[in-house]
């Protein structure tokens, strides 16, 4: 068999496993929202987000800064089944506030620790530089040193009468 036929059947094989798209745990289905509220009925000042397209990372930052709102009396989250891309966040609250207002809250501080985090990590972790950008910038200052412009490559900078001065466009 050629490359492409092989190709073909290991494609046609995995399409008839029991798995999952690749692209279903980053790419929301139409007509999904993001995030939906669903109040609880049985509890006062409780519900529960569902979440979808996140996992444990952004799911333990959610409970561990509710924990930190003395507001709230109960927060907790879980993934129903490693395969089914959506998470369950549980808030309760006092009659303080509202659970949506406290996850609003939490929210509103995560973004700011995470903006103070990257702001500082930036100003002690030295950025990479890249070679081709490096040598580029150091051959446009000794350019510009010589008096000549690095984009068109005479002297005096742009020529509206045309490439290479006194005749201009003449022979193209």
């Amino acid at each position: 068999l050629s490359a492409a036929a092989e190709a073909a059947a290991a494609a046609a094989a995995a399409a008839a496993m029991n798995q999952p798209d690749r692209y279903s745990r980053f790419v929301l289905p139409e007509g999904k929202d993001k995030v939906e509220f669903h109040t609880d009925t049985k509890l006062k000042n409780a519900g529960h987000y569902v979440i979808r397209l996140e996992d444990h990372t952004v799911g333990n930052m959610l409970r561990q800064q509710l924990h930190s709102d003395e507001a709230v009396v109960f927060a907790g989250y879980r993934i129903p089944h490693p395969l089914d891309p959506l998470m369950v966040v549980r808030i309760q609250t006092t009659d303080a506030k509202l659970p949506q207002e406290a996850m609003a809250h939490a929210l509103l501080d995560l973004k700011a620790e995470i903006a103070e985090l990257k702001s500082s990590l930036a100003a002690q972790v030295p950025r990479p530089v890249d070679p081709a950008a490096a040598q580029q910038q150091q051959y446009m200052g000794q350019q510009q040193q010589a008096g000549v412009d690095p984009m068109y490559g005479q002297q005096g900078g742009f020529n509206p009468a045309g490439y290479g001065a006194p005749g201009g466009f003449q022979g193209y």
